[in-house]
């Protein structure tokens, strides 16, 4: 059973949701509505980092593990063009994990938090039998959430940063260890403290995004996320998929397909997004802006074949989901 048809069985089995969840289940992020501010929508999210599925404390810091812990999910707010606001963690702790890797894990929570503006408000600590795990939960706002089923045929197809990134340092570290910091930065800084666009994400509903969505499971599995959400099909092409020079030699040296990275890697935590031709000029100023790399990489087509990819050959192939899975 894949991760994704378990959680559609799971929402089966729940109740329908009341009239003050305005999205539920299936998007980024929950949306309710505020009753105290009836204009504004309530953002709340959750994810767990568990040991050697998410990290390994081999080549990771535990700094570095608690930032990325809370980043995960700041990603998750901006993926919907909402603001953090304030978060609660639980931790699972075997006995083995030593009281400073505690402390220092939540320093870097406390980096990260003070670096998106939000606030750490609470949570809770438990014992574990074998593997620690960080379970956070992060509350934000949106004026008008940005949701996965706005794309309409027609629009452009963008991502922010440099997809496959995170996924070539994961590799890098998993051969060489640390070390490999020195060789390559950016993508063992875009694994061990990835910065989500949370800037950026604030502003996109003013500039007429229709459709968005975080890249933590790989371009792949959110572009397949997008057609089923949206109803429409994506034709991206490989030669406008923007290719960070450390990808290519990291790719050359573990012996793995740029693009593979690229599209399945996952782990980057940028923004993939739709939106109308006549919005591009604004996006491209809001980008220059923030200082975010902006790609448009294709765009939305009326068709249920879901996402495909014009090859450097010409030849149009289907994207099939080969992003990250828990199962």
């Amino acid at each position: 059973m894949s991760e994704f048809t378990l959680i559609d069985k799971l929402k089966k089995i729940l109740p329908h949701p009341s009239k003050r969840i305005s999205v539920g289940i299936g998007d980024d992020a929950l949306v309710s509505v505020s009753s105290l501010v009836p204009k504004t929508r309530i953002l709340s999210t959750v994810d767990c980092l568990v040991e050697n599925i998410h990290f390994d404390l081999n080549y990771l810091t535990p700094k570095e593990v608690g930032w990325k812990s809370l980043a995960v999910n700041v990603s998750d707010i901006a993926a919907m063009g909402g603001t953090s606001l304030y978060s609660l963690v639980s931790l699972g702790i075997p006995k083995r994990i030593k009281e400073k890797t505690i402390f220092e894990i939540y320093e870097g929570i406390k980096d990260c938090a003070e670096w998106a503006n939000i606030d750490v408000a609470g949570g809770n600590i438990t014992r574990t039998p074998q593997d620690f795990f960080i379970n956070i939960t992060v509350i934000g706002e949106a004026q008008k959430p940005i949701l996965r089923s706005g794309a309409k045929p027609g629009e452009c197809v963008a991502v922010t940063g440099f997809p496959g990134l995170s996924a070539a340092g994961f590799y890098a570290f998993k051969k060489w260890g640390r070390k490999t910091i020195k060789n390559y930065p950016l993508a063992t800084r875009s694994h061990s403290q990835p910065e989500p666009r949370i800037k950026f994400a604030q502003n996109l509903s003013a500039c007429g995004v229709s459709c968005l969505i975080d890249t933590s499971d790989g371009i792949s599995s959110e572009l397949n996320h997008l057609s089923k959400a949206s109803k429409v099909g994506f034709v991206i092409k490989e030669t406008l998929l923007p290719l960070e020079g450390e990808i290519k030699r990291l790719a050359e040296a573990l012996n793995r397909r740029p693009i593979d990275l690229m599209l399945n890697g996952g782990e980057d935590y940028e923004l993939l997004m739709t939106f109308p031709p006549t919005k591009f000029s604004k996006l491209v100023g809001l980008a220059h802006a923030h200082a975010v790399p902006f790609t448009v990489i294709g765009h939305t087509i009326k068709s249920n074949k879901g996402p495909q990819i014009r090859l450097q050959t010409g030849k149009l192939r289907s994207i099939t989901n080969r992003g990250w899975t828990h199962f």
